[in-house]
């Protein structure tokens, strides 16, 4: 028969990782909860893609309207919307729905596992799960999906917590060092590469609005109010990770990668100091193979965490970013 070519409809990740928080969350009472309403349908228009990706200096050829038909193996027929754009969109729904839950707690940690991409003009829904509080008070989660005409797209929790619970190495170097540290260079004596940023309203409110959300509920110059979204700091690791590429030569072209999974927490307290112009200096590890936990997942995967500081090193976020090459996802059939 005709070789034809088929892409996979969802990542094994994302079975894995549903499976392993749930021996993870062993104090939340066994009863499921019943589903919130489907939250308003969003579409991502190639629009919405180009602003979300040039507030963040993504230069990921999947995004871009040009070079999307030039990535070898792309089944996608189109450009695709980032991951961080649609994270944010989770987000900040998640957040709103859950402000008298969460406000209390000072870390939100978001595992996003990626079933499928969201191509262009494609439009999701995103379904919340009710509240689940630990039974010691440490944690609130809820889950999420995120679904399209193709069906899942995107699954996880976003995760309200006292304590950090990301499971990341320390720093390699004093966080207020790295701003003596040229851009887009190695850290010294560690296999982090470090990427400097800068804080900006114009570009949050783009990302935002990138994302369907509106900026105006975080950002009013009338009434002094500026409150970057925790997410918007998370967005630019695209970025570094795309820089720290670059400068090894790697061929996005040929080599396509996706994200598999976003494992981040973020610090509200710090975030909320954040202002415009502010430093924020991320670092991103050398590739790493997963962990024996995801042994099940997809040949290729790789990982790396991430790290972001403010100028005045405090930690903003935290990150594990796990990519699979595309190539990976598709294959032949008879």
């Amino acid at each position: 028969m005709a070789k034809r070519w088929r892409l996979w409809s969802a990542l094994p990740a994302a079975k894995a990782t549903i499976e392993r928080l749930d021996a993870e969350m062993p104090s939340i009472a066994a009863e499921e909860p019943e589903e919130a309403p489907a939250l308003p349908v969003m579409r991502f228009t190639a629009l919405h893609i180009n602003v979300a990706r040039f507030a963040t200096d993504d230069f990921n050829p999947f995004h871009d309207p040009h070079k999307w038909q030039r990535i070898i193996g792309n089944p996608f027929g189109g450009p695709i919307a980032l991951g961080f754009q649609l994270l944010a969109f989770i987000a900040h729904t998640v957040n709103r729905a859950a402000r008298s839950v969460g406000g209390e707690f000072r870390y939100t940690n978001y595992r996003i596992n990626f079933a499928d991409a969201v191509r262009v003009n494609e439009e999701v829904a995103l379904t919340v799960k009710s509240p689940q509080s630990s039974s010691d008070g440490r944690h609130v989660s809820r889950r999420i999906a995120l679904r399209g005409a193709r069906g899942l797209a995107v699954t996880g929790h976003v995760r309200f917590a006292h304590a950090v619970e990301s499971k990341l190495t320390l720093p390699p170097v004093q966080p207020l060092s790295l701003n003596r540290i040229r851009d887009r260079t190695d850290v010294p004596g560690t296999e982090y590469f470090l990427k400097r940023k800068f804080m900006t309203t114009a570009n949050a409110k783009n990302f935002l609005v990138g994302a369907g959300v509106d900026p105006a509920v975080y950002f009013d110059e009338l009434e002094d109010r500026v409150s970057f979204p925790d997410v918007f700091p998370v967005s630019l690791i695209s970025c570094a990770l795309l820089e720290r590429g670059m400068k090894r030569d790697y061929d996005f072209i040929a080599r396509p990668l996706v994200y598999a999974y976003l494992d981040i927490t973020t610090d509200r307290v710090v975030v909320e100091r954040l202002k415009s112009n502010d430093t924020v200096n991320i670092l991103v590890s050398a590739a790493r193979p997963p962990l024996p936990v995801a042994t099940t997942l997809r040949r290729g995967l790789q990982v790396h965490q991430c790290l972001g500081f403010s100028g005045h090193g405090a930690r903003v976020f935290a990150a594990e970013i796990g990519l699979v090459p595309l190539a990976a996802l598709i294959g032949p059939t008879e």
